[in-house]
Order: structure tokens, then sequence, then C-alpha cells
């Protein structure tokens, strides 16, 4: 009887250590999931509120990125791109990209790179 409860504990602590990583990467690929999707909520509104002072200065291209990292809080400004257009007469076009790495890294082996390209744009009319 005491070593048939020796193998059952010894079996516990095998399939612990099988489900211990398949757990471990499934949360850390929640919480990629919820990065990407908080850098890009950041991202879309720093295109509109770039976009919105651009609708006020169109010929501030400088002011425009300015407004654009001031407003994307907790992102690199080292892997944000920032784009103005006027495409055509009265209106305004900002396209704002940011290079996400991803911590968990099999989502960068599924995706076949170890960065994400995340973008938005908003394109207002402008005033005056």
């Amino acid at each position: 009887m005491i070593a048939h409860r020796s193998r059952q504990r010894g079996q516990e602590l095998v399939e612990y250590a099988i489900t211990l990583p398949l757990f471990l990467l499934l949360v850390m690929g929640i919480l990629d999931m919820g990065r990407a999707t908080y850098y890009y909520s950041a991202i879309h509104n720093s295109a509109r509120e770039g976009a919105r002072y651009g609708i006020i200065h169109p010929e501030d291209v400088t002011g425009i990125e300015t407004v654009v990292l001031t407003k994307a809080v907790g992102l690199d400004p080292a892997f944000l791109t920032v784009t103005t257009v006027l495409p055509d007469e009265g209106t305004i076009r900002v396209t704002v990209t940011f290079q996400f790495r991803p911590i968990t890294p099999i989502v960068g082996a599924l995706l076949g790179s170890n960065e994400v390209t995340l973008g938005s744009q908003a394109t207002m009319r402008i005033e005056g």
C-alpha cells in the first residue's frame, strides 16, 4: 500500500511537469495579446489626436508629430513612425505605425518574425 502511494505521487509530479509549461505559455500569450491591444488603442488615439491638431495647423508637420508622440503613452518612440499626408484639398491624414515585439517566443515563431507592425490612421477635414 505504501509503494502504491509513492507511485501516485510520482505520477502527479510528472503530470504537473508536463502541464506547467503549456499553462505558462498560454498565460504569456494572453499577456502578449493584452499588450498588443493596449498598444493598438494608444496608436489609434494618438493618430486621431494628431489629425485633430492637423485640422487646425495643417502645415505644422513637426507639431503633429509632437502631439502624436505625446499622446502615445507607454510606447517607445524609437519604434513609432508618424506620416502626415494631405491627400486632397481640405483633408489631412495622419498614419501611425508601431513595431510590436511579443514577449512569448512561440508567437514570433508562429508569425515568422519577432515583430508585428501595428498601425492606425485618421483622416479629417481641415477647418477654415
